[in-house]
C-alpha cells in the first residue's frame, strides 16, 4: 500500500530532523551518539486519545536492546502507518549510567465528531457518506477525505454532473471537528456532438454503432457526458478497429465544454496504421488431419486481413472437428488433452502476419458410464434423451456436448445443466457426470394482454411442463405441494382468456416420447370467440396429433380435427361469403406435417432455418366442408456481427405460402387473411386481400373475405439497444432490441401476384424476465405499394402483462 500523505510527511520531518542532527554545529556539540546504547525505556508523548499501548505495539526496539538508528526508523514509520497521527518523531533522553530512553513524540489527527454533505440534489445523503465511509469518531487522516471526494466526484459524474466540484470546509473542521463536504453540483452535461477525426477505413456512422455513448436528443435520449463509458467506448473502438485487422490501431479522445458547460461535443481520436493481411498459415503437430484440412476448417485463410474474431473461430472450428472424433479440449478433459494454440508474427518490412498453427493432440476419449445427478422429481428418462455425444462406448462428441448443454438449459425444466468428465486423463474410457438443477414448471399466472390485432384479453393459465399423467398423488399432501403429476417431461396446461373482442378457452397435453420411443402426442381440446366486423364467430372443437422424429432435424405427424363452427349475430352489410354459411356448420380435416429444424435455439435462434410443410383434407372425417388445403412456411437466420459482449445482430427471412386447391370450396373461416402484427405490418388486422360483395346492394363492400393463395416474404434486421449486466455466464442479455423490417406478399383468389404489396418500418422488442420469454412487441410501418381497398395501421403492438 502507497504510503498516505501524512506518512510522507512524518518521513520528511525524520529527514530533517536527522540532517539538522548531523550538520547543525549546536547540535553536534551538545549531541552524543546513542548507536549501541542501551535502551532503559521506551515512552510516547504527545498522547490524548490514543492508547499508548496501541502505538507501543508498533515499536520493535525494546527496553535493553541496543539503540539502532535504522529500527527507530522503521518504527516511526509503522506508527504513522496507525493514521492516527499528524506527525511522529523520535527523542533520545541520555542516562547518567550511560543508557538512554527513547521517546516517540506524537502529534494526534483530531477526531471527526460528525460527518455531512451539504449542497447535494441529485445523489441522497445517505448515498454519498456510504461512498465516502467515513463517520463520528475516525480521525480526520487527510488521505480519507481526499478519497472522499474523488468517489463522490465520480458518483457525480456517473450521472452525468461532468463539471461537479467537491471541497471540505478545513476551517469548521479545525474549529468543531465537524467534516462537511460541500457539493457544487454544477449543470448536468449532455453530449451534443459525437465525431471522429482521423478514420478513413470506416464511416462515422460505422464506428458510432459500435460505442455506447450517444448525443442527446430532446425528450428522447438523455445523451449524458459519462468519463467513464467513455473509456469503454475507446476500449470498444479498438477492438473493433483489431477486429478488422488494424493491429496498430489507437484510439484517444477529446471533450470540448460549451460556455455554459451543459453540453459537449466529444472527439474520438483515431490512428489507424496499416491493415495487416495474413501472408501465411503453418501447421505443425497434426497426425490425424492433413496441414490443408486444418487449413480448410479455419475461418481465418491466407490473404485475409488478420482478425482476432476469425482466430478465435478457427480455433474453436479446429477443436470442435478434433472433438467429433473423440479428442476433448482442455477445458471439458483436463490435462494431457487436445489443445490448438494458433501463434502469430508478423513480419518487420510489411504489415503482414505469419500465422502457425500448433496443435497438441492428445487422446481420444470413449464414453464410460454416464450417471445423472441432481433431480429429484425429475426421471432419468427425460434427461437421457436430451443427452448427445454421450453414447456408451462410443467416442465423446465435443459438438454434442454443447449441444446437449442447450437442449437441457432450453427445456425450461432445469434452472442449469451442467456435464463433467471424470476419470484420470491417461484413461481411455472414461465416464461423465450430467448435473441437473431442477426448477419450478408448474405455474398458475393472471395477467393481461393488449393487441392491435386482439384488442384486451385478460388471462388465466395453468401450466406444468414437466407433467406425468400417471403420476397420481397417494395422498393430499402429495398433491397440495406439488409433488404430484410430476417428472415425465410432458405438458399440460388450462388456458382462459376472456377479452373484449377474443376470448379463447383451451385444454393442451403433448407428449414429447409416447412410450419412451421418439413418437410424440399432441392433443388440445378449445372453445373461442371473436367479434368479426359484420358477425360473430364461435368454435368449439379438438385437435389431435401423432408423429415421429427422424434424429434432431426431421419430424413428420399425422394430424386431425374436428370443430363446431357458429356464424351468428349478422348486420345487413355482411357479404354474400357470410351469409352462405350462417348458422352451425362442421368441419374435420385429416393431413400430414413435415418439419425441419435447424436453428440453434427455439427461443432467440440466430442461425439455421426452420421449414413446415403441412397438407390437409377437409372433409376426410365428415363435416359440411370438402377442400384441400396445401401450406409452406421457411424461415432463416443468420448472424452478422456479435459485439465484444457477445451481442448478436440477426438477419431472418420468411416465407409462408398457402393454396387452397379448389375454387369456392373452403368457408371464409377457412380461407388465407394477411394484416397485422403476426403477418403483415403496415396494414390492418386482415387488412390485405380481398373484399366481398354486401348481400344487400350486392356491390363490392369493405369486409375481408380472405383468399384461397397466400404468399409472404418478409426480411428483418435485429440489433441490441441495451443489454443487462452479465450474468454467471458472463453474457449480456438483451432487454431492448430494435428491428428494421420490409414485409411483402399478396392474399388473392387465384395464385399469381398482380396484386403485390410492400411496407417497411421500424420496431422495438423489450423483453423483461419476469414478465415471461415473449417480448413486447411495437412496430412503425408504412405501406409503400397497396391495393385501393387494403386497410392501412400505420402502428401495431402487442403486449403481454403475466401477473404471477
Amino acid at each position: 500500500m502507497p504510503p498516505t500523505p501524512v506518512q510522507l510527511q512524518a518521513l520528511l520531518l525524520l529527514t530533517v530532523g536527522l540532517w539538522c542532527a548531523a550538520l547543525c554545529p549546536a547540535a553536534r556539540a551538545q549531541a552524543i551518539d546513542p548507536t549501541n546504547r542501551p535502551v532503559k525505556a521506551v515512552r510516547v508523548e504527545g498522547l490524548e486519545q490514543v492508547p499508548e499501548q496501541l502505538v507501543l505495539n508498533q515499536v520493535r526496539i525494546a527496553p535493553g536492546d541496543p539503540y539502532d538508528p535504522k529500527v527507530v526508523e522503521e518504527d516511526i514509520v509503522r506508527i504513522t502507518y496507525l493514521n492516527r497521527f499528524d506527525s511522529v518523531v523520535a527523542r533520545v533522553d541520555p542516562q547518567p549510567d550511560g543508557s538512554v530512553v527513547l521517546v516517540y513524540v506524537v502529534s494526534e489527527l483530531p477526531l471527526v465528531s460528525d460527518v455531512q454533505v451539504v449542497g447535494n440534489k441529485a445523489i441522497s445523503d445517505q448515498e454519498l457518506l456510504r461512498l465516502v465511509g467515513m463517520q463520528s469518531g475516525d480521525p480526520a487522516d487527510p488521505f480519507l477525505i481526499d478519497r472522499g471526494i474523488k468517489r463522490i466526484e465520480q458518483a457525480y459524474e456517473n450521472r452525468g454532473y461532468f463539471v461537479a466540484d467537491v471541497t471540505m470546509d478545513e476551517g469548521l473542521l479545525r474549529e468543531s471537528s465537524i467534516l462537511i463536504f460541500r457539493v457544487r453540483e454544477g449543470p448536468r452535461v449532455r453530449i451534443k456532438t459525437l465525431t471522429f477525426e482521423g478514420n478513413k477505413a470506416f464511416s462515422n456512422k460505422q464506428l458510432k454503432s459500435r460505442i455506447r455513448s450517444r448525443s442527446h436528443i430532446l425528450i428522447f435520449r438523455k445523451g449524458e457526458l459519462s468519463r467513464e463509458q467513455l473509456n469503454l467506448d475507446k476500449v470498444r473502438l479498438e477492438e473493433f478497429y483489431r477486429s478488422q485487422g488494424y493491429l496498430d490501431a489507437r484510439v484517444g479522445r477529446r471533450i470540448e465544454l460549451s460556455p455554459n458547460e451543459k453540453e459537449a461535443i466529444v472527439f474520438f481520436q483515431i490512428e489507424e496504421g496499416a491493415r495487416f493481411l495474413v501472408d501465411s498459415i503453418g501447421v505443425e503437430g497434426n497426425v490425424l488431419f492433413p496441414a490443408e484440412q486444418v487449413r480448410q476448417i479455419m475461418a481465418l485463410k491466407v490473404g485475409d486481413f488478420f482478425s482476432a474474431d476469425r482466430l478465435r473461430r478457427s480455433r474453436r472450428a479446429l477443436l470442435t472437428a478434433y472433438g467429433k472424433l473423440g479428442y476433448l479440449p482442455d477445458d471439458e478433459a483436463h490435462n494431457g488433452s487436445t489443445r490448438v494454440e494458433i501463434v502469430r508474427f508478423f513480419h518487420e518490412d510489411a504489415p503482414r502476419v505469419d500465422v502457425v498453427v500448433k496443435i497438441t493432440e492428445g487422446k481420444r476419449y470413449l464414453v464410460g458410464s454416464v450417471s445423472i445427478i441432481g433431480n429429484q422429481l425429475t426421471r432419468q428418462k427425460v434427461i437421457q434423451r436430451e443427452l448427445r455425444g454421450l453414447n456408451p462406448g462410443r467416442p465423446y462428441d465435443y459438438a454434442g456436448l454443447e449441444q446437449t448443454r442447450r437442449r437441457l438449459n432450453e427445456s425450461r425444466l432445469f434452472r442449469e445443466g451442467r456435464i463433467t468428465i471424470l476419470g484420470d486423463p491417461d484413461d481411455a474410457v472414461r465416464d461423465a457426470a450430467v448435473e441437473v438443477v431442477e426448477q419450478n414448471t408448474g405455474e398458475i399466472s393472471f395477467g393481461a394482454g393488449i393487441s392491435s390485432d386482439s384488442g384486451v384479453i385478460g388471462a388465466l393459465s395453468l401450466v406444468q411442463r414437466n407433467f406425468d399423467i400417471t403420476d397420481f398423488p397417494e395422498s393430499p399432501g402429495e398433491f397440495f405441494t406439488g409433488k404430484a403429476f410430476r417428472g415425465a417431461g410432458q405438458f399440460f396446461s388450462i388456458s382462459l382468456s376472456p377479452g373484449n373482442e377474443f376470448s379463447s378457452y383451451s385444454v393442451s397435453f403433448r407428449e414429447p416420447y409416447l412410450f419412451d420411443s421418439p413418437y410424440f402426442l399432441d392433443t388440445s381440446g378449445f372453445f373461442f370467440q371473436r367479434e368479426r366486423e359484420d358477425f360473430d364467430e364461435e368454435r368449439l372443437g379438438a385437435r389431435f396429433g401423432l408423429g415421429q422424429r427422424f434424429g434432431d432435424v426431421w419430424s413428420a405427424s399425422i394430424r386431425a380435427r374436428a370443430e363446431t363452427v357458429d356464424i351468428r349475430d349478422i348486420e345487413a352489410g355482411a357479404t354474400v361469403d357470410v351469409f352462405a354459411v350462417a348458422g352451425d356448420s362442421v368441419i374435420t380435416s385429416l393431413g400430414i406435417g413435415i418439419v425441419r429444424d435447424t436453428t440453434d435455439s427455439f427461443i432467440f435462434p440466430t442461425r439455421g432455418d426452420r421449414l413446415e410443410l403441412s397438407l390437409s383434407r377437409a372433409g376426410a372425417l365428415g363435416g359440411d366442408f370438402d377442400f384441400t388445403r396445401a401450406e409452406v412456411e421457411w424461415k432463416t437466420f443468420w448472424t452478422v456481427d456479435e459485439d465484444f459482449f457477445e451481442r448478436k445482430t440477426i438477419l431472418s427471412l420468411r416465407v409462408s405460402t398457402g393454396l387452397i386447391f379448389e375454387e369456392n370450396e373452403a368457408p371464409l373461416f377457412e380461407r388465407f387473411y394477411a394484416g397485422g402484427s403476426r403477418t403483415f405490418r403496415g396494414f390492418d388486422f386482415r387488412g390485405v386481400g380481398p373484399r366481398g360483395i354486401q348481400a344487400s346492394t350486392g356491390t363490392l363492400g369493405d369486409d375481408p373475405v380472405g383468399g384461397d393463395w397466400l404468399f409472404l416474404l418478409g426480411l428483418e434486421y435485429s440489433f441490441p439497444i441495451f443489454s443487462a449486466p452479465a450474468g454467471l455466464d458472463g453474457r449480456h442479455s438483451d432487454i431492448i432490441r430494435g428491428v428494421l423490417f420490409t414485409d411483402t406478399g399478396t392474399v388473392q383468389d387465384d395464385i399469381g401476384f398482380d396484386e403485390y404489396r410492400v411496407s417497411v418500418g421500424v420496431g422495438v422488442r423489450v423483453s423483461v424476465p419476469f414478465l415471461g420469454q415473449v417480448p413486447i412487441a411495437l412496430d412503425m410501418a408504412v405501406p409503400l405499394i397497396k391495393e385501393d381497398d387494403d386497410e392501412v395501421r400505420v402502428i401495431s403492438f402487442d403486449i403481454a402483462l403475466p401477473l404471477r
